[in-house]
């Protein structure tokens, strides 16, 4: 029995972080972890009996592990604190806690859990910003939760379907969340940070859905938006990037999926770029070999299997 719980120790702590794990019952101890990933996202379903798991101050120290785990409860009953806070899950629900910070996770029954792990900037937040939001209860039956859990839960359970689309649901995924963590996050003295923040989500969704349009530019985003360039440009200068650098690299992401991918393997390397706005082949090339190291055709061949 010793060795059993050992061994899922050594388990969870090689699938997130240093934890304590102690069971709560004498029985043989029961637990199965599945994972997976998802571009930057860690995907874990983790089934297992009665358990306590701590993130201590000490395990902090040892290891500079710096994530948002987000959990999505499946079965059972289980009682996240952190912060000062402490919120208790039933099916569907979600919480987030921290790996900078201490944590208790307790389910004192048999439990199913599905866990999301991610780098916060991938939640546009950092740390600090994740005080107001930890070890809150997001039902799923309320707000945008109530469209987060669905899309978690089906994302968790098919991971494997989305392999092409890894980075782009990476990021969706993150954008999702910072939307429901906002509706929980303490409102600053200014409201001005918060519409920053929900303009800046509303600029990027607005430009994936036009990257195949030449002619999208800075001018006609801030036009669509409302507000001027210039407070345009202030909010990608505040992500360390320019807007012209960010609608040219989500434009080069799109492009090396498909090179990449069979779904496109019917087209030609001008029609891909085209497809992503690209209308200059000569230009597309020479920008993909600087951000890849080969040309698209290189690319498309290297990652084909030679076919």
């Amino acid at each position: 029995m010793a060795e059993r719980r050992a061994f899922w120790q050594d388990v969870v702590c090689d699938g997130f972080v240093p934890v304590h794990v102690k069971p709560l019952q004498d029985e043989p101890f029961r637990g199965v972890i599945r994972a997976d990933r998802l571009g930057a996202v860690r995907v874990s379903e983790v089934s297992a009996d009665a358990n306590r798991v701590d993130r201590t101050p000490r395990l902090i120290a040892r290891s500079d592990a710096e994530y948002l785990l987000v959990g999505v409860l499946e079965r059972g009953r289980a009682v996240i604190s952190q912060d000062g806070r402490e919120a208790v899950l039933r099916p569907g629900d979600i919480a987030c806690y921290d790996t900078t910070r201490p944590y208790t996770l307790l389910c004192r029954e048999d439990l199913s859990m599905l866990e999301f792990m991610l780098p916060h900037r991938l939640a546009h937040l950092d740390s600090g910003e994740t005080v107001g939001v930890t070890a809150t209860r997001f039902p799923a039956t309320e707000g945008v939760a109530a469209l987060v859990s669905p899309f978690l839960t089906r994302l968790a359970r098919h991971s494997n379907d989305y392999v092409d689309s890894a980075e782009s649901l990476s990021r969706t995924t993150g954008d999702l969340l910072a939307t429901m963590l906002a509706e929980r996050r303490p409102r600053p003295s200014s409201d001005l940070q918060a519409a920053r923040r929900t303009t800046l989500l509303r600029v990027r969704a607005y430009i994936d859905q036009n990257l195949a349009d030449p002619d999208l530019s800075p001018e006609r985003i801030a036009n669509a938006h409302h507000v001027s360039l210039r407070y345009l440009q202030k909010l990608f200068s505040e992500e360390q990037t320019t807007i012209t650098a960010w609608i040219r690299q989500r434009r080069l992401e799109g492009c090396r999926r498909d090179l990449a991918g069979p779904y496109a393997a019917d087209r030609t390397v001008a029609s891909i770029a085209a497809r992503w706005g690209f209308m200059d082949p000569a230009h597309f090339s020479r920008i993909f070999k600087a951000a890849h190291g080969l040309s698209p055709s290189d690319y498309r061949y290297a990652h084909s299997g030679g076919r």
